[in-house]
Protein backbone atom coordinates (compact mmCIF):
# COMPACT_ATOMS: atom_id res chain seq x y z
CA UNK A 1 0.00 0.00 0.00
CA UNK A 2 1.03 3.63 -0.59
CA UNK A 3 2.49 5.33 2.49
CA UNK A 4 0.06 7.72 4.32
CA UNK A 5 -0.03 11.13 5.32
CA UNK A 6 2.57 12.34 2.55
CA UNK A 7 1.37 14.47 -0.80
CA UNK A 8 2.76 13.24 -4.03
CA UNK A 9 2.78 14.71 -7.25
CA UNK A 10 2.96 12.75 -10.44
CA UNK A 11 5.57 14.71 -12.24
CA UNK A 12 5.51 16.49 -15.62
CA UNK A 13 6.64 13.88 -18.91
CA UNK A 14 6.56 15.05 -22.17
CA UNK A 15 5.60 12.24 -24.40
CA UNK A 16 4.35 13.67 -27.48
CA UNK A 17 2.98 17.00 -28.72
CA UNK A 18 -0.35 16.83 -27.80
CA UNK A 19 0.55 16.34 -24.24
CA UNK A 20 3.00 19.19 -24.18
CA UNK A 21 0.58 21.54 -25.43
CA UNK A 22 -2.20 20.15 -22.71
CA UNK A 23 0.69 20.70 -20.00
CA UNK A 24 1.39 24.17 -21.68
CA UNK A 25 -2.03 25.04 -21.11
CA UNK A 26 -2.53 24.01 -17.51
CA UNK A 27 0.76 25.29 -16.62
CA UNK A 28 -0.70 28.86 -17.96
CA UNK A 29 -4.08 28.09 -16.54
CA UNK A 30 -2.33 27.22 -13.03
CA UNK A 31 -0.37 30.71 -12.97
CA UNK A 32 -1.50 32.89 -9.96
CA UNK A 33 -2.30 35.26 -11.80
CA UNK A 34 -4.46 33.87 -14.19
CA UNK A 35 -6.37 32.24 -11.13
CA UNK A 36 -7.15 35.57 -9.75
CA UNK A 37 -8.70 37.05 -12.98
CA UNK A 38 -10.63 33.14 -14.01
CA UNK A 39 -12.55 32.38 -10.87
CA UNK A 40 -12.71 28.38 -11.46
CA UNK A 41 -16.66 27.25 -11.77
CA UNK A 42 -18.50 23.84 -12.18
CA UNK A 43 -16.99 22.23 -15.49
CA UNK A 44 -18.18 18.88 -16.23
CA UNK A 45 -18.99 15.74 -14.81
CA UNK A 46 -17.40 12.24 -13.64
CA UNK A 47 -20.03 9.48 -14.59
CA UNK A 48 -19.63 5.77 -15.54
CA UNK A 49 -20.08 4.69 -19.04
CA UNK A 50 -22.80 3.07 -20.36
CA UNK A 51 -21.19 0.58 -22.27
CA UNK A 52 -17.93 -0.68 -20.43
CA UNK A 53 -18.66 0.58 -16.68
CA UNK A 54 -15.33 2.83 -16.88
CA UNK A 55 -15.06 5.68 -15.49
CA UNK A 56 -15.43 8.72 -18.08
CA UNK A 57 -15.60 12.98 -17.66
CA UNK A 58 -17.97 14.53 -19.92
CA UNK A 59 -17.08 18.47 -20.30
CA UNK A 60 -20.03 20.74 -19.42
CA UNK A 61 -19.86 22.46 -22.79
CA UNK A 62 -20.46 19.39 -24.07
CA UNK A 63 -17.43 19.43 -26.81
CA UNK A 64 -13.78 19.02 -26.90
CA UNK A 65 -11.29 16.74 -25.07
CA UNK A 66 -12.40 16.31 -21.69
CA UNK A 67 -10.94 18.81 -19.40
CA UNK A 68 -9.59 15.93 -16.82
CA UNK A 69 -8.18 12.34 -17.82
CA UNK A 70 -11.02 9.93 -15.74
CA UNK A 71 -8.32 6.94 -15.32
CA UNK A 72 -6.38 9.33 -13.03
CA UNK A 73 -2.96 7.62 -14.73
CA UNK A 74 -0.94 9.33 -11.66
CA UNK A 75 -2.85 6.64 -9.46
CA UNK A 76 -2.47 3.93 -11.61
CA UNK A 77 1.10 3.85 -11.68
CA UNK A 78 0.91 2.72 -8.40
CA UNK A 79 -1.95 1.12 -8.12
CA UNK A 80 -4.11 -1.87 -10.28
CA UNK A 81 -7.70 -1.07 -8.99
CA UNK A 82 -8.67 2.70 -8.69
CA UNK A 83 -12.39 3.81 -8.11
CA UNK A 84 -13.80 6.83 -7.29
CA UNK A 85 -15.83 6.98 -4.42
CA UNK A 86 -16.81 10.50 -4.10
CA UNK A 87 -16.53 14.26 -5.96
CA UNK A 88 -16.57 16.97 -3.29
CA UNK A 89 -15.98 20.40 -5.65
CA UNK A 90 -12.57 19.55 -6.57
CA UNK A 91 -11.22 16.89 -4.83
CA UNK A 92 -11.97 13.05 -5.73
CA UNK A 93 -12.26 10.34 -2.70
CA UNK A 94 -10.86 7.11 -4.58
CA UNK A 95 -10.45 3.52 -3.29
CA UNK A 96 -7.35 2.21 -4.33
CA UNK A 97 -5.79 -1.45 -4.58
CA UNK A 98 -2.35 -2.48 -6.08
CA UNK A 99 -4.19 -5.04 -7.58
CA UNK A 100 -7.69 -6.35 -8.39
CA UNK A 101 -7.41 -9.93 -6.18
CA UNK A 102 -5.95 -7.54 -3.00
CA UNK A 103 -8.49 -7.49 -0.50
CA UNK A 104 -6.90 -4.40 1.38
CA UNK A 105 -7.04 -1.20 0.12
CA UNK A 106 -5.85 2.67 0.68
CA UNK A 107 -8.22 5.74 0.42
CA UNK A 108 -6.76 8.20 -1.56
CA UNK A 109 -7.45 11.79 -1.66
CA UNK A 110 -6.53 13.45 -4.82
CA UNK A 111 -6.71 16.59 -7.27
CA UNK A 112 -6.83 15.60 -11.25
CA UNK A 113 -5.66 19.10 -11.89
CA UNK A 114 -2.54 19.57 -10.23
CA UNK A 115 -2.17 15.67 -10.11
CA UNK A 116 -1.35 15.25 -6.49
CA UNK A 117 -2.61 12.78 -4.17
CA UNK A 118 -1.78 11.75 -0.42
CA UNK A 119 -3.13 8.61 0.90
CA UNK A 120 -5.18 8.19 4.57
CA UNK A 121 -3.27 6.95 7.32
CA UNK A 122 -5.19 3.93 9.27
CA UNK A 123 -7.27 4.87 12.14
CA UNK A 124 -5.25 4.10 15.33
CA UNK A 125 -5.69 4.47 19.10
CA UNK A 126 -4.13 3.30 22.45
CA UNK A 127 -6.41 0.92 23.95
CA UNK A 128 -7.29 3.11 27.37
CA UNK A 129 -6.84 -0.10 29.48
CA UNK A 130 -3.29 -2.07 28.38
CA UNK A 131 -2.43 1.06 25.85
CA UNK A 132 -1.93 -1.05 22.89
CA UNK A 133 -2.84 0.56 19.53
CA UNK A 134 -6.27 0.06 18.55
CA UNK A 135 -6.73 -0.28 14.46
CA UNK A 136 -10.45 0.62 12.98
CA UNK A 137 -11.16 0.38 9.58
CA UNK A 138 -11.43 2.96 6.76
CA UNK A 139 -15.17 2.61 6.30
CA UNK A 140 -17.88 4.68 4.13
CA UNK A 141 -15.73 8.13 4.23
CA UNK A 142 -16.74 11.45 3.35
CA UNK A 143 -15.06 14.35 1.90
CA UNK A 144 -16.05 17.71 2.81
CA UNK A 145 -13.31 20.29 0.78
CA UNK A 146 -14.81 24.22 0.81
CA UNK A 147 -13.44 25.95 -2.40
CA UNK A 148 -13.19 28.91 0.05
CA UNK A 149 -9.91 27.25 1.53
CA UNK A 150 -8.60 24.97 -1.31
CA UNK A 151 -5.30 23.33 0.33
CA UNK A 152 -7.69 22.09 3.30
CA UNK A 153 -10.15 19.17 3.48
CA UNK A 154 -11.48 16.80 6.30
CA UNK A 155 -12.47 13.31 5.87
CA UNK A 156 -16.12 11.88 8.01
CA UNK A 157 -15.31 8.04 8.94
CA UNK A 158 -17.79 6.09 11.10
CA UNK A 159 -16.54 3.74 13.41
CA UNK A 160 -18.20 0.56 12.48
CA UNK A 161 -16.68 -1.30 15.31
CA UNK A 162 -17.93 1.22 17.84
CA UNK A 163 -21.50 2.17 17.65
CA UNK A 164 -22.20 5.92 17.48
CA UNK A 165 -18.42 7.39 17.11
CA UNK A 166 -16.77 8.80 14.10
CA UNK A 167 -13.08 9.66 13.11
CA UNK A 168 -12.28 13.20 11.39
CA UNK A 169 -9.35 13.28 9.63
CA UNK A 170 -7.82 17.01 8.52
CA UNK A 171 -4.91 17.72 6.24
CA UNK A 172 -4.38 20.53 8.07
CA UNK A 173 -2.94 18.28 11.25
CA UNK A 174 -2.55 14.97 8.93
CA UNK A 175 -3.88 12.61 11.03
CA UNK A 176 -7.53 11.72 12.17
CA UNK A 177 -9.04 12.37 15.87
CA UNK A 178 -12.37 10.82 17.36
CA UNK A 179 -15.50 11.77 18.52
CA UNK A 180 -17.49 9.93 20.73
CA UNK A 181 -19.98 12.16 20.84
CA UNK A 182 -22.48 10.79 18.61
CA UNK A 183 -24.03 8.67 20.84
CA UNK A 184 -26.03 11.04 22.50
CA UNK A 185 -27.83 11.01 18.92
CA UNK A 186 -28.56 7.79 18.57
CA UNK A 187 -31.68 8.46 16.43
CA UNK A 188 -29.07 9.11 13.17
CA UNK A 189 -27.67 6.62 11.21
CA UNK A 190 -24.15 7.14 11.19
CA UNK A 191 -24.18 8.97 7.85
CA UNK A 192 -25.98 9.07 4.69
CA UNK A 193 -25.20 9.15 1.00
CA UNK A 194 -27.20 12.90 1.20
CA UNK A 195 -24.45 15.41 1.72
CA UNK A 196 -23.59 18.98 1.24
CA UNK A 197 -19.96 20.52 2.23
CA UNK A 198 -21.10 24.74 2.63
CA UNK A 199 -19.69 26.82 5.19
CA UNK A 200 -17.04 24.80 6.56
CA UNK A 201 -20.02 22.17 7.86
CA UNK A 202 -20.72 18.78 6.32
CA UNK A 203 -24.62 18.70 6.45
CA UNK A 204 -26.26 15.28 6.33
CA UNK A 205 -29.57 14.45 5.03
CA UNK A 206 -31.01 12.31 7.26
CA UNK A 207 -34.42 10.58 5.41
CA UNK A 208 -34.77 6.65 7.71
CA UNK A 209 -35.15 8.14 11.17
CA UNK A 210 -39.31 9.06 11.82
CA UNK A 211 -39.04 12.82 11.30
CA UNK A 212 -36.11 13.28 7.94
CA UNK A 213 -34.04 16.26 8.96
CA UNK A 214 -30.67 17.97 7.75
CA UNK A 215 -27.96 17.16 10.50
CA UNK A 216 -24.89 19.91 10.36
CA UNK A 217 -21.55 18.29 11.40
CA UNK A 218 -18.92 20.53 12.46
CA UNK A 219 -15.07 19.13 11.03
CA UNK A 220 -14.52 17.98 14.98
CA UNK A 221 -17.46 16.13 14.32
CA UNK A 222 -19.71 17.31 16.92
CA UNK A 223 -23.62 17.49 15.49
CA UNK A 224 -23.70 21.53 16.00
CA UNK A 225 -27.37 21.93 14.63
CA UNK A 226 -30.38 20.30 12.61
CA UNK A 227 -32.29 21.73 10.20
CA UNK A 228 -35.74 20.50 9.62
CA UNK A 229 -36.50 20.06 5.90
CA UNK A 230 -39.16 22.54 4.00
CA UNK A 231 -42.85 21.87 3.70
CA UNK A 232 -43.55 19.49 1.51
CA UNK A 233 -40.59 17.44 2.11
CA UNK A 234 -42.21 15.18 4.86
CA UNK A 235 -42.68 12.07 2.88
CA UNK A 236 -38.73 12.42 0.86
CA UNK A 237 -37.24 8.97 0.79
CA UNK A 238 -33.47 8.05 -0.76
CA UNK A 239 -33.86 8.47 -4.58
CA UNK A 240 -35.89 10.98 -4.90
CA UNK A 241 -34.58 13.69 -2.54
CA UNK A 242 -31.19 14.82 -1.92
CA UNK A 243 -29.17 18.39 -0.73
CA UNK A 244 -26.50 20.88 -2.35
CA UNK A 245 -25.02 24.08 -2.81
CA UNK A 246 -25.41 26.82 -5.14
CA UNK A 247 -25.00 30.71 -4.94
CA UNK A 248 -23.42 30.19 -1.28
CA UNK A 249 -26.82 28.59 0.10
CA UNK A 250 -27.96 25.08 0.93
CA UNK A 251 -30.77 24.06 -1.55
CA UNK A 252 -33.00 20.30 -0.95
CA UNK A 253 -35.05 18.58 -3.64
CA UNK A 254 -37.67 16.22 -3.66
CA UNK A 255 -39.21 14.30 -6.85
CA UNK A 256 -42.43 13.06 -6.30
CA UNK A 257 -42.26 9.47 -5.99
CA UNK A 258 -45.17 8.26 -8.80
CA UNK A 259 -46.14 11.98 -11.11
CA UNK A 260 -42.00 12.99 -10.76
CA UNK A 261 -43.15 16.72 -9.59
CA UNK A 262 -39.89 18.05 -8.83
CA UNK A 263 -39.77 20.88 -6.00
CA UNK A 264 -36.50 22.69 -5.23
CA UNK A 265 -36.51 25.06 -1.80
CA UNK A 266 -33.47 27.47 -0.84
CA UNK A 267 -32.32 28.11 3.12
CA UNK A 268 -32.72 31.62 3.37
CA UNK A 269 -31.18 32.07 6.77
CA UNK A 270 -30.05 29.25 9.04
CA UNK A 271 -31.16 31.18 12.47
CA UNK A 272 -34.89 30.89 11.37
CA UNK A 273 -34.76 27.67 9.10
CA UNK A 274 -36.33 29.64 6.79
CA UNK A 275 -37.11 27.58 3.21
CA UNK A 276 -38.39 29.43 0.28
CA UNK A 277 -39.79 27.12 -2.99
CA UNK A 278 -37.49 28.32 -5.01
CA UNK A 279 -39.12 26.59 -8.13
CA UNK A 280 -41.38 23.39 -8.96
CA UNK A 281 -41.49 21.50 -12.56
CA UNK A 282 -43.10 18.41 -14.22
CA UNK A 283 -40.04 16.30 -14.97
CA UNK A 284 -41.40 14.21 -17.93
CA UNK A 285 -42.23 17.50 -19.59
CA UNK A 286 -38.43 17.69 -19.34
CA UNK A 287 -38.14 15.18 -21.17
CA UNK A 288 -40.85 15.26 -24.06
CA UNK A 289 -43.29 12.57 -22.37
CA UNK A 290 -46.28 12.19 -20.11
CA UNK A 291 -46.59 11.70 -16.71
CA UNK A 292 -47.45 8.74 -15.41
CA UNK A 293 -47.28 5.88 -12.53
CA UNK A 294 -45.81 3.65 -14.77
CA UNK A 295 -42.75 5.50 -14.52
CA UNK A 296 -41.30 3.86 -11.29
CA UNK A 297 -41.05 0.10 -10.54
CA UNK A 298 -41.41 0.18 -6.64
CA UNK A 299 -40.13 -3.46 -6.34
CA UNK A 300 -36.94 -3.43 -7.77
CA UNK A 301 -36.28 0.43 -6.50
CA UNK A 302 -35.34 1.46 -10.24
CA UNK A 303 -36.52 5.26 -10.40
CA UNK A 304 -37.46 6.62 -13.99
CA UNK A 305 -36.13 10.40 -13.51
CA UNK A 306 -33.61 11.76 -10.85
CA UNK A 307 -32.04 14.94 -10.53
CA UNK A 308 -28.53 14.39 -9.90
CA UNK A 309 -26.73 17.74 -9.71
CA UNK A 310 -27.28 21.69 -9.16
CA UNK A 311 -25.12 24.39 -10.69
CA UNK A 312 -23.06 25.99 -7.56
CA UNK A 313 -23.49 29.58 -9.49
CA UNK A 314 -26.75 29.65 -11.40
CA UNK A 315 -30.12 28.49 -11.12
CA UNK A 316 -29.82 25.38 -13.64
CA UNK A 317 -30.37 21.45 -12.04
CA UNK A 318 -29.24 18.45 -13.89
CA UNK A 319 -31.89 15.57 -14.42
CA UNK A 320 -31.41 12.26 -16.06
CA UNK A 321 -34.17 9.69 -17.04
CA UNK A 322 -31.30 6.82 -16.37
CA UNK A 323 -31.84 5.40 -19.85
CA UNK A 324 -30.83 7.55 -22.62
CA UNK A 325 -30.57 11.14 -21.74
CA UNK A 326 -28.99 13.44 -19.45
CA UNK A 327 -30.45 17.27 -19.57
CA UNK A 328 -29.78 20.89 -17.85
CA UNK A 329 -32.99 22.74 -16.66
CA UNK A 330 -32.51 26.36 -16.04
CA UNK A 331 -34.96 27.47 -13.57
CA UNK A 332 -35.36 31.25 -14.63
CA UNK A 333 -35.78 30.65 -18.32
CA UNK A 334 -37.66 27.42 -18.45
CA UNK A 335 -34.91 26.28 -21.06
CA UNK A 336 -34.05 22.90 -21.63
CA UNK A 337 -30.43 21.78 -22.77
CA UNK A 338 -30.13 17.97 -24.13
CA UNK A 339 -26.63 16.90 -22.60
CA UNK A 340 -27.00 13.04 -23.63
CA UNK A 341 -29.28 10.97 -25.56
CA UNK A 342 -27.28 8.07 -26.32
CA UNK A 343 -27.43 6.38 -23.06
CA UNK A 344 -23.69 6.95 -22.31
CA UNK A 345 -23.68 9.59 -20.03
CA UNK A 346 -26.73 9.30 -16.70
CA UNK A 347 -26.23 11.09 -13.94
CA UNK A 348 -22.45 12.45 -12.73
CA UNK A 349 -20.68 13.93 -9.86
CA UNK A 350 -20.34 17.25 -10.83
CA UNK A 351 -16.39 18.52 -10.63
CA UNK A 352 -15.28 22.37 -10.09
CA UNK A 353 -11.23 22.91 -11.16
CA UNK A 354 -8.87 24.00 -8.67
CA UNK A 355 -5.11 24.73 -9.26
CA UNK A 356 -4.14 24.79 -5.87
CA UNK A 357 -1.18 23.03 -4.25
CA UNK A 358 -3.18 20.15 -1.49
CA UNK A 359 -1.18 20.36 1.72
CA UNK A 360 -1.26 17.89 4.24
CA UNK A 361 0.47 18.20 7.96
Amino acid sequence: MGRAGDVRWDGIGVKDGSHDIKEAWRVLCSHRAIQRRVPQTLSGFFHTHHSDGGLRFSNLSGGGAPLVDASLPFLRRRYASVKLEQCSSSLLLCKCRESEEDEECDYVVCNPMTRQWTVLPPIVWQDEEDGEPVYFRVVQPFLGFDPAFPSRFVVFSPLVEVCDDVAIYSSETGRWTRNSEWGDNSEYPSFSAECAFLNGMMHFLHLVIEEPLIAVVDTEGDVCGEITLPEGMEDASSGYSSIGYSQGKLHAWYMHPHYYELSVWVLEDYASEKWTLKHTVDVPELFGRESTEEDCDEEDRTYKYEMFAIHPEHNLIFLTDWKEVNLSYDMDSKEVHLMCTSGDFLGGLPYIPSFADLVVG
